[in-house]
């Protein structure tokens, strides 16, 4: 009876034995990591010029990159807002039919309840509806082909921007007034407070006739634009040319340009089966309506991307070559290390710690300094010069350019780096990995 409790008080004690023991396994483990992460940091300072010199080349690489890249995109940036807040807006919709072929004819039928359903979708901040046709438009014996575009005054200015456009009288609020192109103002030869006609061709057929007041002039830079169109209340245009309840497009502004094609994704879904005479709807964000513009700051990005990887490239080169000549000049304390027992992934482990405080000292500097470079350039600008104004309203770019802090812009080149770094530590392991200790400690 007595044997019984005498085995299990043993397996108890043996049972506790093993976890006290394998407590402090894991105790001695933990200490031996947080010794080799000590070391590695205490290592730094051994040899601090090469410290310097390797941490400033992450620095400087972090700098340059990081700097470079909030420039570009934040160049990227007020393109995008400046092409979408002239003319286009952020969404359009369109009779599909009107994408391929924009006649008169190919519009947008009940478009005040669309307008309300457009209106309801989640992301959208603001919906305009527009007519846009092409007319002759006359002044004396002056004729000349323009772009009308009828628009609810109140509506527009809540999509697009184009009152900060305008450098002379003012903008469009009812009646007949008309905001001319400055170009095609000229070309008339008439000034605030004229009067043209509009002729064109109404939707059944018929003559369709307008007289306008000039009451502003606008400058968007873009020569297409200022040359030809006169932007004017949209029932005066509607009734003119007999549409009715009809649009050409309706302009859409979503809560920012980063959830355009979701928001674009969510109006096309409530518009969807929509009765429009019969007529499918197509709904574009702005870089479909404006291909070229995506097209450009890809190819610009591409080029841009090729510059940035060859510094980061440079630099990590420049860090194998640093933890290279760090074996070799350690060869003999490696041996020690060796020969008192220290496994050799223990030094490999060292060394990419010693790797990792090289990176967080370089990046933290590299990064400090962007940011301070970057949010003074964000103050006052980068002007581009004289040479560049007429080039920069061309590709919808402001006299100054402004940089933007981008996640993009402030992690990749701090990752890259260290991802280099890393591998720059663990190329040289192998022959760490294949020191003898006794020849190490001669050589």
């Amino acid at each position: 009876m007595s044997k019984a409790p005498a085995s299990a008080m043993r397996g108890s004690h043996s049972a506790a034995h093993a976890a006290s023991g394998a407590v402090a396994c894991a105790a001695a483990s933990a200490a031996s990591r947080w010794l080799t992460v000590r070391i590695g940091w205490r290592n730094l300072g051994r040899n601090r010029r090469r410290t310097g010199l390797t941490s400033a080349g992450v620095a400087f690489a972090v700098l340059l990159v990081v700097t470079a890249m909030c420039i570009q995109l934040g160049g990227y940036q007020t393109m995008e807002e400046n092409a979408t807040s002239l003319v286009v807006g952020q969404i359009q919709v369109h009779n599909a039919a009107y994408v391929d072929n924009d006649r008169l004819e190919n519009t947008i039928a009940y478009a005040s309840a669309i307008l309300r359903e457009v209106a309801k979708v989640d992301g959208v901040v603001a919906v305009a509806p527009r007519v846009e046709t092409f007319a002759l438009a006359s002044a004396g014996e002056r004729s000349f082909g323009a772009r009308i575009m009828g628009i609810d005054p109140s509506a527009e200015a809540q999509v697009i921007r184009i009152e900060e456009r305008i450098v002379e009288g003012r903008g469009v609020t009812g009646g007949n007034d008309g905001l001319f192109g400055e170009g095609l103002a000229r070309n008339l030869g008439v000034r605030i407070g004229d009067e043209i006609v509009v002729l064109g061709t109404a939707k059944e057929g018929g003559v369709a006739a307008m007289a306008i007041d000039v009451v502003g002039l606008f400058r968007s830079g873009q020569s297409e634009l200022d040359r030809a169109v006169i932007w004017t209340p949209l029932a005066a245009v509607q009734n003119a040319f007999g549409l009715g309840d009809e649009v050409h497009t309706v302009v859409v502004r979503s809560e920012n340009l980063s959830s355009v094609d979701a928001t674009a994704a969510r109006i096309a879904a409530a518009l969807r089966g929509w009765p429009s005479r019969g007529v499918s709807l197509s709904v574009r964000p702005w870089h479909e309506v404006l291909p070229d513009l995506r097209q450009a700051i890809a190819v610009d990005r591409i080029s841009a991307g090729f510059f940035y990887w060859i510094i980061m490239i440079l630099v990590a080169f420049s860090v194998v070559n640093t933890f290279i000549m760090t074996v070799f000049e350690r060869t003999r304390e490696f041996g020690v290390l060796l020969a008192i027992g220290m496994p050799p992934r223990r030094i490999v482990r060292m060394l990419q710690w010693e790797a990792f405080f090289v990176w967080l000292l370089g990046t933290s500097i590299g990064l400090g300094l962007a940011l301070l470079v970057v949010g003074w350039l964000m103050q006052v600008g980068i002007y581009l010069g004289e040479d560049m104004e007429r080039l920069a309203e061309q590709i919808y770019m402001p006299t100054r350019m402004y940089p933007a802090f981008v996640p993009e812009a402030l992690l990749t080149a701090p990752l890259v780096m260290l991802l280099g770094t890393q591998l720059a530590a663990l190329i040289p392991s192998w022959r760490v990995r294949r020191l003898v200790p006794s020849q190490a400690l001669r050589g």
